[in-house]
């Protein structure tokens, strides 16, 4: 009604999804990079989670607009509670394949792996949508897990999307959904926009649309329409598409505040709540803040907790019948080494309940993917029932990360009541919840105290984290005898210090004859024409060392690094799912491909250590691999100290030779100390028995 009136081509603030309209936020660009990683992968399941109206199906449907649609028949299901017989009929109903009245659940199988082969045959495949998945009852999703074992030969026939909202994700998180989740590839979730992105999305649209300032919006007018719509797309395009029919109606071509707030309060008076203020807290630093929307008696949170989502930051792993866990030791990791460590003290732990030791709790503060990327290992060590994810919401740097970060942990020691926590790791976010826990009171251990960089090139001390974490533990266990010495020297008290030996051996150890060999992984990838020269080895590159680079100037260093390397021996790159979409976006596919470097996606913790114990050299992350590589004796280049470096092609050169000069000295043998948990049990029996005698004392002297 309005587009003539103020020179647009189209509406641009219509509520159906369009591809034409796609707005590449941060939370939808990162979406949509893992989402054309997974379709790559070309098997198992992409789950798409986001609030009603976050963008969910114009991400999806933007996807799909990229492919080539020569290659890939795509079909679409629009979930009502359907069961795993009318599911499939739905799926034939999608793909148009016809299925005969009354067939059984056998022969509707039967045709749809029929059209599938037929597919195959012909050099496509097929992909699945089921819009609305969290409808799905388990039984049908079990459904969709047994159809993604059809295969032809070694190739998977089908993938499958499920979009739903955030009840699907809790869905997939039940114990018996364990066999799914093994299948799922690539996962995201979209969140609402922030005060800038809801700006330059009315705008993006706006332009769209042939928009030329007409008409025109206020400065104040943003701030407004993302405080009544919290960032939610599809509430955005409701309340915009409003005010322009207001504009056009009165013959006014400015939008500022008042408008902006009687346009909300009409359309929640006719509609309801759809449209709804979120409330502000006034800052005396700065500009009124947007406020989560407040919650029922039931699930209400402390303020601080509430304003910055720190429910929304835990999820629960479950494998199981939930245990009892009255007044646990919290477990706290950082990287997949840390995990692992953990599971295993864990179950020696639980072995030595004659201890009277209290049970564990591992409380992961990395990424979620770190866990998944071990769960390879669930059948040589047991996992825990229970474990429980910190997710990181902080969408403005660290100070509002950490923020978070304080609340969820807070939140976890008021359910939980903790009798002491442990801490494996030295990041941002593991030491902001030891800050909390010596802020509660609560014995705080560390575990590697002393760990810091021994890296090629690094510099000593670079870890501040280590240091600190260090000075405000109350126990510190050392993996070496010589660190032990080192904290004694910078002035740390004895009784402190605990030498307990090196956890992460004995993992490796248990681990050792289930690593896959190099040759079978590359096998597995594909790669049956790549051979890796036992006398020179080759050069690894851990996952996460692309993510690192912080701006496309570095990302091309490191790219001529890497090329530059492949001419002296070997490279393997292990690249992440956003790592890979990088890659294909930046345009480096051919250039890593010319210099023959093998870049290997998605491997289990067994064929990545795998191929370190087999490496003459790693590049690392910082959360993958360097311990490991410590472990292993494999020598280690710090990416950061690399990238500093004057001359990096040469200075990486010059370590690698140095390397290589060395790999035919290096001892495979990993160190096995059979007694590392039973210190670490005698010490926690001992400990904690003094700790609440102490506490005990306090509180007399108190009263």
């Amino acid at each position: 009604m309005y587009e003539a009136h103020f020179g647009l081509k189209e509406p641009p603030f219509q509520l159906n999804p369009d591809p034409a309209f796609y707005f590449d936020s941060r939370g939808h660009s990162n979406a949509l990079a893992y989402l054309k990683f997974g379709v790559y992968q070309g098997e198992g399941f992409i789950v798409v989670t986001g609030d009603i109206g976050a963008g969910k199906t114009t991400l999806v449907r933007t996807m799909l607009a990229g492919l080539e649609s020569e290659d890939i028949v795509a079909a679409q299901v629009v979930s009502t509670q359907l069961d795993p017989s009318e599911l499939l009929q739905a799926v034939l109903t999608a793909f148009g394949v016809p299925a005969p009245q009354g067939a059984s659940k056998a022969q509707l199988i039967a045709s749809l792996e029929g059209f599938l082969t037929a597919l195959a045959a012909s050099n496509r495949r097929a992909l699945l949508i089921v819009d609305e998945a969290q409808n799905l009852s388990l039984a049908a999703i079990e459904e969709l897990r047994m159809l993604s074992n059809f295969q032809l030969e070694r190739h998977a026939l089908l993938q499958s999307f499920l979009i739903g909202q955030p009840e699907l994700r809790r869905m997939l998180e039940s114990p018996s959904m364990e066999q799914f989740r093994q299948r799922v590839i690539a996962s995201c979730h979209l969140g609402p926009l922030d005060a800038g992105e809801t700006r330059s999305y009315i705008e993006h649209r706006l332009k769209r649309a042939g928009w030329t300032d007409t008409p025109s919006f206020a400065e104040g007018a943003f701030e407004e329409i993302h405080r009544w719509t919290a960032g939610v797309p599809r509430r955005i395009n409701l309340l915009c598409n409003r005010l322009l029919l207001g504009a056009f109606l009165s013959n006014d071509n400015n939008v500022d505040e008042a408008t902006v707030r009687a346009a909300a309060n009409e359309i929640r008076g006719e509609v309801g709540e759809s449209v709804n203020p979120v409330a502000r807290v006034v800052s005396s630093n700065g500009p009124a803040a947007p406020a989560a929307p407040a919650r029922s008696a039931a699930t209400a949170l402390p303020p601080a907790a509430a304003l910055l989502g720190a429910e929304d930051m835990i999820r629960r792993r479950v494998r199981g019948p939930l245990p009892e866990l009255a007044n646990p030791i919290l477990l706290l990791t950082q990287t997949p080494a840390d995990y692992l460590k953990a599971v295993a003290l864990a179950q020696g732990l639980e072995a030595k309940r004659q201890y009277a030791l209290p049970p564990t709790l591992i409380v992961h503060t990395g990424a979620e993917e770190g866990v998944h990327s071990v769960e390879d290992v669930m059948e040589v060590l047991n996992f825990p029932i229970l474990d429980l994810q910190f997710v990181a919401t902080g969408r403005h740097g660290f100070a509002d990360h950490a923020a978070s970060m304080l609340c969820a942990f807070s939140q976890v020691i008021d359910e939980y009541a903790p009798r002491a926590v442990l801490a494996m790791g030295s990041s941002d976010a593991l030491l902001a919840c030891s800050l909390v826990a010596r802020k509660r009171g609560l014995p705080l251990a560390r575990f590697d105290a002393g760990s810091r960089q021994q890296v090629v090139g690094s510099e000593a001390g670079a870890e501040l984290n280590s240091v600190l974490l260090d000075r405000i533990a109350d126990v510190l266990y050392t993996d070496r005898l010589s660190v032990h010495y080192a904290l004694y020297r910078e002035g740390v008290p004895s009784d402190r210090i605990h030498f307990v030996g090196d956890l992460a051996g004995n993992v490796l150890r248990q681990l050792a004859e289930h690593l896959v060999p190099p040759e079978v992984t590359l096998r597995r990838a594909g790669m049956k024409n790549v051979t890796m020269p036992s006398a020179a080895g080759f050069l690894l590159l851990a996952p996460g060392v692309l993510a690192q680079q912080a701006s496309g100037e570095d990302t091309t260093s490191l790219m001529k690094v890497v090329c530059a390397a492949a001419a002296e021996v070997p490279v393997i790159w292990l690249v992440s799912a956003a790592e890979q979409a990088q890659i294909d976006s930046g345009g480096w596919t051919r250039q890593l491909l010319d210099a023959q470097v093998v870049v290997l996606p998605s491997l289990g913790y067994l064929e990545r250590v795998g191929l370190l114990r087999a490496a003459t050299c790693v590049i690392t992350s910082d959360v993958e691999l360097g311990e490991e590589a410590k472990v292993l004796s494999v020598p280690s280049i710090d990416l950061t100290q690399l990238r500093s470096a004057g001359r990096p092609v040469e200075q990486l050169q010059r370590w690698l030779r140095e390397a290589l000069m060395r790999h035919g000295e290096r001892d495979d043998a990993v160190a096995w100390d059979a007694e590392v948990v039973n210190r670490v049990a005698d010490h926690l029996r001992r400990w904690l028995r003094r700790s609440v005698a102490e506490r005990n004392q306090a509180t007399d002297k108190v009263r």
